[in-house]
């Protein structure tokens, strides 16, 4: 038969390696969640669209694009 402190050696090991294995497994858990957190508020928002009014017309002018260069 095998002696008392050979499985309370090896119980030891198995213990130490499942305590390992749940904190990786938690800190890789974490570290996705954080990143799929920081890439959502990372998203950049659709450009306002400005409409001018002329006072000669009650016609819109077509939209500008916040980003577009503007020649005046």
């Amino acid at each position: 038969m095998v002696e008392g402190w050979v499985t309370m050696l090896v119980l030891a090991f198995g213990l130490a390696v499942a305590i390992i294995g749940v904190i990786a497994y938690l800190r890789m858990f974490r570290k996705e969640k954080f990143a799929s957190a920081a890439q959502s508020s990372a998203e950049i928002p659709p450009p306002v669209k400005i409409s001018a009014r002329t006072a000669d017309t009650e016609l819109a002018a077509e939209p500008i694009s916040e980003q577009a260069d503007r020649i005046d």
